[in-house]
């Protein structure tokens, strides 16, 4: 996905408008402390595992298409649902390895796949170029579980997803627990040559933005807003937005610069994707579910995507705690409004690179850098363009909104709740719940306000270069969210601290499982054209 912090209208950008998204966002949870892994592969094995991927050997660079590896064998989040009845859907993004069919989505836990099993495709025929140092290799990867959809070729990914998942709904039976994993190409860059595709009516549409490229990357974020909207939309026309918990949250940060761009903006974060500074790796994200108290409300709690199995986990039912994970089960939190029960937040090692990262309560700790240039802070130009006024009334009127409203308005047995509270959780269901109003266009003002960041790239302190720095830099990321003052050397004991915390998780690394490219085997032209599970044979 890499959606930059800047890209979503509730952190208060007017670039670029996304109405369904924040329709949900002001009506649920705001998490602005969310964290991700800085690149694909890492960040999904994270959430389907529930564990930092150092400690799966998936810590480094993104699986490339003709690697033969992929996620090690293990218990997957759509494997523990299933064990609560689930059944479980996935659409779009898979990139977790696929050289050998065991390693495909419906042999990890999944009961159906529409999507690409690479890091990415182009928009509208679904080809992935891949460049190694023995060639460039380019084949077709989409698939309805192992067959190829060359059928889908020319219709555009956001909305074959999202028709994917408007139908699994429509289809599903209403009583039944469903978990549907919506993982979305947009607004990833695709091959070079067509890094950024999007209809050219909705690229019209933001004829305010001079530059070209950012411009293409507005519609094809405006078209994500829409395909969230479309899927709430469906929800609740089937009945069972009630009872969903709906988690929406960016992989890492936007590239606005690099070998794949997308043009996308962190700021007024540092940093950009493949980076672990706060652009790279804090991203944003909300919680909405009519099961959660006290809404609407902006959280500062930390959470980390491995925190999602056990959260989801329990939501759905399961008895918690979860042994062997480093995800911290954060429901209660979220259902009550209670303080984060995870108190650190490894980021990542990466033993090759040199590069890591840790946060301990407020305080963050850097070390080396993946490339000196990708220091800097990006967007400062955009965050500057002139742009039509933000629209609570456009938020409130969207296809999400005038969901959300719909089922405020209704009452519903709690019989048909499938999320059923944590025994810890001492929440009465024994009546009927009524649910509050929606959130009013006059409060939305407020909450955007809240969701911004109160800090400025240019703002005076102690500058830090991780590259030059052997100790690494400090900041504290809650009043200094931009990393503009390092503490490093005024407080060298909580540095040090810092370095010994990180040590210590060192020490349970699993090296890195990259491997060299298998071209010669995997080259899409001995396989129909397409990449596939040429490990099986096949």
């Amino acid at each position: 996905m890499k959606l930059g912090w800047n890209d979503v209208s509730f952190h208060g950008s007017d670039q670029i408008p996304t109405p369904n998204i924040d329709a949900l966002a002001f009506n649920g949870v705001i998490l602005n402390s969310q964290y991700a892994q800085p690149v694909c592969t890492p960040s999904r094995a994270a959430l389907m595992t529930g564990k930092y991927p150092i400690h799966t050997g998936m810590q480094g660079y993104p699986l490339l298409g003709a690697e033969p590896r992929g996620l090690p064998p293990g218990k997957l989040l759509p494997e523990y649902l299933r064990e609560l009845g689930y059944t479980n859907r996935a659409i779009g993004k898979w990139h977790l390895g696929f050289y050998k069919r065991e390693l495909t989505p419906t042999y990890r836990g999944f009961d159906s796949h529409l999507g690409y099993w690479t890091g990415f495709v182009s928009y509208y025929d679904y080809i992935l170029q891949d460049k190694y140092t023995d060639g460039e290799f380019s084949g077709f990867d989409l698939r309805r579980n192992l067959t190829l959809a060359r059928d889908l070729v020319g219709q555009y990914a956001t909305d074959v997803f999202t028709d994917e998942a408007v139908r699994i709904i429509s289809t599903h039976r209403e009583t039944e627990p469903l978990f549907l994993y919506l993982a979305h190409l947009a607004p990833h860059a695709g091959n070079r040559g067509k890094l950024l595709e999007a209809p050219q009516e909705v690229v019209n549409k933001f004829d305010y933005i001079a530059d070209p490229n950012r411009r293409t990357y507005a519609a094809m974020v405006s078209k994500l807003d829409a395909s969230v909207g479309r899927v709430t939309e469906a929800l609740q026309r089937r009945g069972m937005l009630g009872d969903s918990v709906i988690v929406f949250m960016s992989d890492n940060g936007g590239s606005t610069i690099g070998d794949f761009p997308n043009w996308g903006s962190n700021y007024p974060l540092r940093g950009l994707k493949d980076t672990l500074w706060e652009g790279g790796v804090r991203v944003p994200g909300f919680i909405w579910s009519p099961l959660l108290q006290q809404t609407p409300r902006v959280s500062n709690q930390v959470m980390h995507i491995t925190d999602w199995l056990p959260t989801l986990y329990t939501a759905a039912g399961g008895i918690p705690p979860l042994e062997g994970l480093d995800g911290v089960d954060q429901w209660e939190a979220l259902l009550y409004d209670l303080p984060s029960p995870r108190r650190e937040v490894l980021l990542n090692i990466n033993e090759k690179t040199r590069t890591a990262a840790v946060r301990y309560q407020n305080y963050k700790l850097i070390i080396g850098s993946t490339n000196p240039a990708y220091n800097e802070y990006f967007g400062a130009n955009w965050a500057a363009t002139v742009a039509p006024p933000y629209n609570s009334s456009a938020v409130t009127g969207s296809p999400a909104g005038v969901a959300v409203a719909q089922l405020y308005r209704s009452t519903y047995s709690t019989d048909r709740i499938k999320f059923y509270l944590s025994v810890r959780v001492a929440l009465s269901l024994s009546e009927p719940l009524t649910f509050k109003s929606p959130t009013l266009t006059s409060r939305i003002p407020s909450l955007r306000w809240e969701a911004s960041l109160q800090c400025t790239p240019d703002s005076p302190g102690s500058s830090c270069d991780p590259t030059v720095s052997k100790g690494g830099c400090v900041y504290d990321v809650e009043r200094d969210p931009c990393e503009t003052n390092d503490l490093a050397v005024d407080h060298p004991d909580l540095a040090s601290s810092l370095r010994a915390l990180l040590v210590r998780h060192r020490r349970t690394l699993v090296p890195q499982g990259n491997l060299p490219t298998d071209s010669f085997n995997a080259d899409p032209a001995k396989w129909g054209g397409a990449w596939t599970t040429w490990g099986s044979g096949e």
